[in-house]
This record gives C-alpha cells, structure tokens and sequence, in this order.
C-alpha cells in the first residue's frame, strides 16, 4: 500500500510515517501542499493521508486541486487532523464530495487507528 502522508508537524509526521511503514505500507511524508503536489506527480498513491492545517495552505484547498486532474480524483483520501471544524457538519458534508472515506481527530486517535483506516482501503479498491 502506498501512501502519500501530508502532515506539517515533524514529530507527527515521523510517528505517522515509521508506525505505518512499521505495517508494511511505502510512505512518501510531505510537509507542504505544494510538495505534496509535486509528488503527485511522480508517484500515484493508493491513498493519501492529509492534514487539514497546512501552515500557509488549508487542507480542503488541497483536496479541491487534487480532485481538478482526472488522474487523481480516483485516490481515496483520509483526513488526520487536529482541525475541531472536522466535527462540523457542513466541513463534514464537503469532505464526503471530495472523496474522504474517514475521518480521524488526531487528539481521540491512536496510531493503531490510523494504519486500520489505511488498510481499510485495500480492502475497499
């Protein structure tokens, strides 16, 4: 499974990154909205896991320019955020049109349910 983590904390990222290749996954850790795009084009991931606080960008921007080239709108995302708005149900009704098949608090979520979620989605495709 691969899979394209956009997380812009470095402690996050590397526990994020090292527990899911610790699961058997290939990760490609970016911290930046742009450098995950520029990594898109190198490599489609099975999956991409993303923040929703980008630093300069925001998430959902981030979502919204992957889904506007055909050869990405397959890649099923998963938001790990630590973004309280996820609980909204308006934010929540935009991130299902965008394709987000779950949806994780990174305060309530254990590094165990991130891989679950990940793996989740090979059985899904």
């Amino acid at each position: 499974m691969n899979v394209l983590l956009v997380e812009p904390d470095k402690l996050l990222g590397e526990v994020a990154k090292n527990a899911l290749e610790a699961a058997g996954c290939v990760v490609a850790w970016k911290r930046t909205a742009q450098t995950a795009l520029d990594a898109l084009d190198h490599k489609l991931p099975d999956v991409i896991v993303v923040e929703l606080q980008l630093g300069l960008h925001n998430g959902v921007e981030l979502l919204y320019e992957i889904r506007s080239y055909t050869e990405w709108q397959h890649i099923p995302f998963i938001v790990h955020t630590m973004n309280a708005r996820v609980l909204d149900d308006r934010l929540s009704s935009a991130l299902e049109q965008l394709g987000v098949v779950a949806v994780l608090y990174k305060p309530r979520t254990t590094v165990a349910q991130l891989i679950r979620a990940v793996k989740q989605i090979k059985v899904l495709k």
